[in-house]
């Protein structure tokens, strides 16, 4: 399962951040250095950690290393799994299995790095939130190991009228709560409100911590499609409003999003319509992204700088990898989502509205 937002990981040669801060010298002759990447996420059927060389040698450029897969990847190591209850008593383990992600549906990003092959360590158990989950790392030929704990966010699907872990109210709340999205009034002091909470696994605690969860992202998703009254072709298309990062004050967190932003979102998002083309709304998207405390440090250090699984430039800050040489991250995420069509007066509002007058909506997609 791809996502789309959660920034991944970027993989640097400097990292910031508590007692996980490390520095290499790059000048240094050349060694492994090992590179983890892992965001595990309970919906999905297959997991992937990425494990890689970082390029350091001050005899050979790291721009032709880095095109060479055998400086990227280690030969031999072994990979597996730990999982500890949440008093670290030991569970069981898993092997994980070497796999090309280029025939797992992740093709390597274009870049100055080599694409092919593109090695991860796959595992497909089902993820358990009431365990935590170690990763170690081997090298068989030194004996060296480098690990990382992570725990799991509860986010398995649940049966309906039963209340999901990560509750979004305007998705969830069956009392009223679910008529729409509205953001017709474009006054100072009106506002669309997203609320929600994390209810973590009983007795869970994970470094000190009472839930895996300690901030979320949300995302609001406009769809519409765009009508060729000429051509009659009819394309479907979409826009996100990002709304930032919130940090969970007990277990909830409350954005208040002004009307007035997502009309001016949503003008820039639309933009002016083609010659031919009238547009109708369809139904609208909420995103809420969950993340861990490791995930919340990460955020912190490094502001969407790399692409993760599917990355090719190298640019790290910040690791929770512990090792003698390595770096990375290993940590976990968990998304809600669901539809809300936008309120009748909210459309009629932005048919009139001169802030979307080039946008030319005519109506809904949807009867």
């Amino acid at each position: 399962m791809k996502k789309l937002f959660l920034p991944l990981l970027a993989i640097a040669f400097v990292f910031l951040g508590g007692g996980c801060s490390t520095k290499f010298d790059v000048a240094a002759p050349y060694k492994n250095i090992t590179v983890v990447y892992g965001l595990l996420d309970q919906k999905d059927t297959a997991h992937y950690i990425r494990i890689q060389k970082a390029f350091l040698d001050q005899n050979k450029s790291a721009v032709t290393m880095a095109k060479e897969a055998d400086s990227n990847f280690f030969s031999n190591i072994s990979v597996r799994i730990d999982r500890y209850s949440f008093d670290q008593t030991f569970k069981d383990s898993i092997h994980l299995y070497r796999v090309d992600l280029n025939n797992e549906g992740y093709p390597k990003e274009a870049g100055a790095f080599f694409t092919s092959p593109n090695y991860a360590y796959k595992f497909t158990n089902p993820l358990d939130p009431n365990y935590i989950y170690r990763i170690r790392v081997t090298h068989l030929s030194t004996g060296e190991v480098d690990s990382a704990e992570a725990p799991i966010i509860d986010d398995k699907p649940v049966p309906f009228g039963f209340r999901p872990p990560l509750y979004v109210y305007v998705l969830d709340d069956s009392s009223g709560n679910r008529a729409g999205l509205d953001f017709a009034n474009t006054g100072s002091y009106s506002f669309v409100e997203i609320q929600g909470n994390y209810q973590a696994v009983e007795n869970f605690t994970f470094q000190g911590i009472g839930s895996p969860v300690t901030f979320v992202q949300a995302v609001v998703r406009f769809h519409w499609i765009d009508s060729n009254i000429v051509t009659h072709s009819r394309v479907p298309q979409y826009y996100d409003y990002d709304a930032g990062y919130y940090n969970l004050q007990g277990n909830g967190f409350d954005y208040k999003i002004k009307d007035l932003s997502l009309y001016s979102a949503l003008a820039a998002g639309m933009a002016t319509a083609p010659a031919d083309v009238q547009r109708y709304m369809d139904r609208a998207e909420i995103f809420v992204f969950a993340g861990t405390h490791d995930f919340a440090n990460y955020l912190a250090a490094n502001q969407t700088q790399g692409t993760g699984l599917t990355g090719s430039e190298i640019e790290p800050i910040y690791t929770n990898i512990k090792g003698e040489n390595t770096l990375g991250l290993f940590t976990s995420r968990a998304t809600h989502s669901g539809f809300l069509t936008i309120t009748n007066n909210t459309i009629d509002s932005l048919i009139a509205s001169p802030i979307m007058s080039r946008a030319k909506i005519k109506g809904v997609s949807y009867h």
